[in-house]
Order: structure tokens, then C-alpha cells, then sequence
């Protein structure tokens, strides 16, 4: 009798530290998974429909039950493929004519997407002033929509490291939506970066569910970045969600520029004080949510570096893209600036020795360190 109370006892708090019982289909064959990953196709008022004649579809979507509705999600940045070329914001529902979810190679089941609840004219979609990828999650409600099609169960919890996860995606040159499994790399503020087959992460993959080891939702991919086990796939968390259905006030607030604060230490106190605030800066999980710090098209540390080599500080320029080549990716970027920041301070050999790991990062003719190589190179 004590036995069985233990047992009880001890399988609640498995229970509670989880949060989620296993949904029932998740250990059956994938082949017999519920249909999930849906692919969006879109219809403006104006006639509008993808940005360019070849898509027929603008990636995955799917469904969630938030306990008391079916609502719809994607990517946000998918309106840059379903585009509405009259709207620079995040906005669709006055020209909305139709949009359909459907799984992929399937006519008979589908969903009739209704209200987009996250809409911001305010929210600039693309450009250089555009943050969207940082909360790339678009909510729709749901209008109507086939029993078959199965809405996920939201997942609040935190993510782990070394967690199991499956990708639901509808990719554009796969026949079908399939399934890919991964496991937690890391977790960076609302940023999930995923390890996985990268070969599977294909164009159309953009809004594709990420789904636990139970089956639930925690997340929606939104691209792919570089890290320190390889090119990953990375999504962004349930958060933004839960803060879409709580009507968080400043849903869409860009996070600060963690790149001008650097800059200005640099000014102000030196370079061995902006990179000890920079290395202060990502030490504190809660920064990731405040700066800029994985921004998709940012990266701050080279931002200052330009700024400097602009105003003719070229020493600290070099020091600050060294220091970047260090804490971040070997981006063949990088060393193509701290050859120009070498040759700026008169080190050739130094200019040499980074356009050459430039090629090694990437070989491409479209490389401009090959130029710079061969003009470096050159017999007097």
C-alpha cells in the first residue's frame, strides 16, 4: 500500500515537473502521426499573391489549441513571400481576400484562416529597420477547419539543452510535409537553436512547428544560423505566443542595440571596457531578451568596427574585430574587414593571414579576399 502511494506520489511530480502528459500518438510510427504541417496559400484583394510567379505556396503553417480555440501560425517573415506588395508593415487583414492552410498533396482537408491577432502597421516587415525574425511567429483565428487536421497543445515551460525535438515542414521541392528530428542546442532568450540534419532544412521550412518529445508545440522555426557544433536550425520559443494571447502591451518593441552601447564604451573607455561589457552582456540569459544579441542580419561587434575604421581609429578597430573573430563565428566577413582594418594600420602580413582564413570559411569567387589576395600577393 505505501509502495503504490510512493509510486503516485512520485509519478505526479514527474508529472508536474513536466507540465504535460505524452499525447497519445507521439510514440506511434511517424507514418501514422496525426496530419500537423500544413502548407499557407494566399490570396490578396488586389490580386497579390506571392512575390514571385514560381511559388505556389508561402512555407508551413499549422494549427494550436489553446484550450479554448483553434487558432493558426506561421512565420512572420512568410509575408515576405506571401506579399501583399501595398503593405510594408505586418499587417493583412483589410486586404486579405483568402487564406487556406492545407496539408501538402491533400485537397480534402483544410483551414480557413480568419483574424491575423498580432497585426502592427507600426511593425516594419522588411529593410534594415526590420526586426521581425526576432518574434517571428504571425497568429491567426481560425474560421473553419477539417476534423483530420490535428492543432498542437502548447508548451510553456522552459526548454533543455539536449532536449529531443521534431520539425514538422512542408519543404518546396518535398512531395509531401515530412518530419525531422533534432535536439536542443541551446536556448538564447526566445531563440531555440536546434541540431539536426541540415540537409533537411530546406526553403519552405520557414514556419514549421517544433514539437517535443510529448508531442507539444514549443516553437516555430524561423532560419538557420552558424554555431559552435555547426550550422543549426533555430526557432523561436512559445513565449511570444503566450504573450500574443495575453496582449502583452509593446508585443512588437525592437530589442535595444547592443551594437551603440559597445561603440559608445569604446569611445568613452577603451576597447578593454567595451569587450568586458560585451562579455558581460552575454553571460546574463536575461540580456538575450533586452539586446540584440543573435540578431539574424546584426552583428554589433563588426557595426562598431566600421564606425571606427570610418573616423580613422583603425587600432581599435582591429582590436575590437579581432576580439569578434574570437568570442563568434569564423563568418568570412569578419576576416574581410579585419583585412581592411590591417591594411589600415599598415599590416600587410596580418591583411594576408585573414583574407586567407576568409577563403577558408568561404571559397566562393564572389569572395572579394581573392582579389584582395592577389593584389597583396602581387611582385612588386
Amino acid at each position: 500500500m505505501k509502495t503504490n502511494l510512493l509510486f503516485q506520489m512520485l509519478m505526479c511530480f514527474s508529472l508536474a515537473g513536466y507540465g504535460q502528459q505524452k499525447e497519445s500518438w507521439v510514440d506511434k510510427p511517424i507514418s501514422e502521426w496525426p496530419k500537423i504541417a500544413l502548407i499557407n496559400e494566399v490570396q490578396f484583394k488586389n490580386g497579390d499573391r506571392y512575390v514571385h510567379p514560381s511559388f505556389k505556396y508561402a512555407g508551413t503553417g499549422f494549427l494550436i489549441d489553446n484550450g479554448k480555440d483553434t487558432l493558426a501560425a506561421t512565420g512572420k517573415h512568410i509575408l515576405w513571400i506571401a506579399k501583399n506588395k501595398q503593405s510594408k508593415a505586418t499587417e493583412v487583414n483589410a486586404a486579405l481576400k483568402e487564406w487556406v492552410m492545407r496539408p501538402k498533396g491533400d485537397t480534402q482537408d483544410s483551414a480557413v484562416i480568419g483574424k491575423l491577432l498580432n497585426e502592427d502597421p507600426n511593425e516594419v516587415l522588411e529593410a534594415k529597420g526590420s526586426t521581425i525574425q526576432d518574434r517571428d511567429w504571425i497568429v491567426f483565428t481560425v474560421k473553419k477547419s477539417s476534423s483530420n487536421l490535428y492543432p498542437l497543445k502548447p508548451r510553456y515551460t522552459q526548454v533543455k539543452p539536449g532536449e529531443k525535438v521534431y520539425i514538422l515542414s512542408c519543404a518546396y521541392d518535398d512531395s509531401l510535409c515530412t518530419v525531422h528530428e533534432g535536439k536542443v542546442y541551446q536556448k538564447y532568450g526566445m531563440d531555440i537553436l536546434i541540431e539536426r540534419d541540415m540537409k533537411t532544412h530546406k526553403g519552405g521550412c520557414s514556419g514549421s512547428p517544433v514539437i517535443d518529445a510529448n508531442g507539444y508545440l514549443i516553437g516555430i522555426i524561423t532560419g538557420s544560423a552558424g554555431s559552435k557544433v555547426g550550422n543549426v536550425s533555430v526557432a523561436i520559443s512559445n513565449e511570444y505566443l503566450k504573450d500574443v494571447l495575453d496582449n502583452k502591451p509593446g508585443l512588437n518593441e525592437p530589442k535595444k542595440d547592443y551594437g551603440e552601447l559597445v561603440y559608445n564604451t569604446v569611445i568613452k573607455d577603451g576597447v578593454g571596457a567595451a569587450t568586458k561589457l560585451y562579455q558581460n552582456l552575454v553571460k546574463d540569459p536575461k540580456n538575450y531578451y533586452v539586446y540584440n544579441l543573435r540578431s539574424p542580419n546584426r552583428n554589433g561587434l563588426r557595426e562598431t568596427a566600421e564606425k571606427l575604421l570610418a573616423e580613422g581609429r583603425n587600432e581599435d578597430a582591429v582590436a575590437i574585430l579581432k576580439f569578434n573573430i574570437k568570442v563568434n563565428l569564423h563568418f568570412y566577413e569578419n576576416y574581410n574587414l579585419l583585412g581592411k582594418a590591417e591594411l589600415a594600420v599598415g599590416n600587410n602580413t596580418g591583411a594576408i593571414a585573414a583574407y586567407q582564413q576568409s577563403v577558408k570559411s568561404n571559397d566562393s569567387k564572389d569572395n572579394e579576399a581573392h582579389a584582395a589576395l592577389e593584389k597583396l600577393n602581387a611582385k612588386p
